[in-house]
């Protein structure tokens, strides 16, 4: 069953409508279409976090970078300029091997999609 699609009440309403508009403007202002991207790049972001997490543990720095691109790729999407700024100095890093820099950055990366991932999830109640 479809949960029907709701503007949703966040901090900021321009981010929340900023990041709503963007979603159907991917989705071409189909409703259904609006819910299955928001689901798929929620579970996108969760599988590259899961897989940036298991590269830094193996320290293999270029699955590391793969998977930073593949989640610059994902919030390039939604126009997320902080995100992608992120993602990409990772990926820098990763391709690098600046261990330091991977050290400071990961975590940092973490949390940031971490919380988009919430916004995109209330996108969905």
């Amino acid at each position: 069953m479809m949960v029907p699609w709701k503007r949703p009440v966040f901090g900021s309403a321009v981010e929340a409508d900023s990041l709503q508009e963007r979603i159907d403007v991917l989705a071409l202002g189909d409703p259904a279409v609006a819910q299955d991207v928001t689901s798929t790049l929620i579970n996108t972001n969760c599988a590259t976090l899961l897989y940036m997490t298991t590269a830094w543990e193996n320290k293999d720095w270029d699955s590391l970078g793969r998977a930073a691109h593949r989640l610059a790729g994902s919030v390039s999407m939604l126009q997320c300029t902080g995100e992608i700024g992120l993602a990409v100095r990772l990926e820098r890093a990763a391709l690098e091997h600046d261990t330091s820099a991977l050290a400071t950055l990961l975590p940092v990366v973490m949390e940031s999609v971490a919380r988009l991932n919430d916004r995109l999830g209330a996108l969905l109640t």
